[in-house]
C-alpha cells in the first residue's frame, strides 16, 4: 500500500517508517496541517492510506484531513484524549494508541487491506458518507459532547470505613505486582479496584496523561522533568520523590507539549 504519515514528532515518524518500510510504500510525511493541506492540492491521488497523529503543532489534524480529496482510510495515532478515541470507535475509524506496537499496526493494517482493494471507505458501505464526511461529523460530535469526567474516588479503608479522594489530591495512578495503586500529592498509597485503562478513561486527559504503561500522572504533581538514558526522560512527583517514573523517547515531546499547555 502507498501511505501518507501525518506525524508532528520526527522520532515517531521515523519509528512508524521503519515499521513499514519493505512492505509498504510510504508517499510522504506531514507534520503539520499546512502540509497535508500542501501534499493534496499538489496531488495525492496515489495515496491508499493515511496514518494520521490527532494533535499537530497547528492544531488537530481533523481540520486538514476534511480537506482530502478521495475516500481514503485514515488510521489515526493518539497519545492521549480518551474521549476522541471512544468517538473513533463510534464512527468506525480505527486507531493506534502510542506508543505504537508493531503488531498493533500491522494488524490494524490487514484490517484495511480489503478496504483498499475495494476502494471503499474504512467501516462503510457504498452508501455511506466518505471519510472526509466521516471525519467531519466525527469532529462535530467531539466539539458537541459534554464529558464528565470523575471527580473522585472511594477508597476502602478498613473493615467499615471508605475514604473519600478528590482527583485534585492524586499524585499518579501506578501497577505494582499486578496491583494497581492511586498514590496521593500527602504520600499516602490505596489499592484501586480499577485498571489503569478504567483509570485513564475516566480521568480528564488535560489533568493527568498515562506516560507509560506503569503510570498515570497528574499535572500537579510533578515537580520538574529530567533527561534520562538514550533520550528518554525521567518525571519526578513531589510527593514521591523517589518514583521512576521513565518516559519513552517517542512520547518525550506530547509529554512536553501537554505540560506546556
Amino acid at each position: 500500500m502507498k501511505i501518507l504519515i501525518i506525524e508532528d514528532e520526527q522520532s515517531s515518524a521515523d519509528r512508524l517508517r521503519r515499521m513499514l518500510e519493505g512492505e509498504h510504500e510510504i508517499v510522504g510525511v506531514c507534520a503539520s496541517n499546512a502540509e497535508v493541506k500542501d501534499f493534496f492540492a499538489k496531488d495525492g491521488s496515489e495515496v491508499h492510506l493515511i496514518l494520521s497523529d490527532i494533535q499537530l503543532g497547528d492544531g488537530l489534524s481533523f481540520e486538514s484531513l476534511k480537506t482530502v480529496p478521495t475516500a481514503i482510510p485514515v488510521i489515526f495515532t493518539t497519545a492521549f484524549d480518551q474521549y476522541a478515541v471512544q468517538a473513533f470507535q463510534f464512527n468506525s475509524l480505527d486507531y493506534l494508541l502510542k506508543p505504537i506496537d508493531s503488531e498493533e499496526l500491522h494488524a490494524a493494517l490487514a484490517k484495511v487491506k480489503p478496504v483498499v482493494r475495494s476502494a471503499l471507505p474504512l467501516g462503510l458501505s457504498k452508501n455511506s458518507p466518505s471519510t472526509t464526511d466521516a471525519i467531519a461529523q466525527l469532529l462535530a460530535s467531539v466539539k458537541s459532547q459534554t464529558i464528565r469526567y470523575r471527580e473522585r474516588f472511594l477508597i476502602p479503608h478498613r473493615a467499615d470505613e471508605y475514604l473519600i479522594v478528590p482527583v485534585s489530591n492524586v499524585s499518579h495512578i501506578t501497577i505494582r505486582d499486578g496491583v494497581v495503586r492511586l498514590c496521593t500529592l500527602q504520600g499516602n498509597t490505596h489499592p484501586l479496584a480499577l485498571t489503569l485503562e478504567e483509570a485513564e478513561s475516566q480521568l480528564d486527559p488535560q489533568r493527568f496523561m498515562r506516560v507509560n504503561r506503569q503510570f498515570i500522572v497528574s499535572a500537579a504533581a510533578v515537580s520538574k522533568l529530567s533527561t534520562y538514558f538514550l533520550g528518554k526522560m525521567r518525571i519526578h512527583v513531589t510527593a514521591f520523590p523517589d518514583a521512576e517514573i521513565i518516559v519513552s523517547k517517542d512520547k518525550v515531546a506530547t509529554v512536553k507539549r501537554w505540560l506546556d499547555s
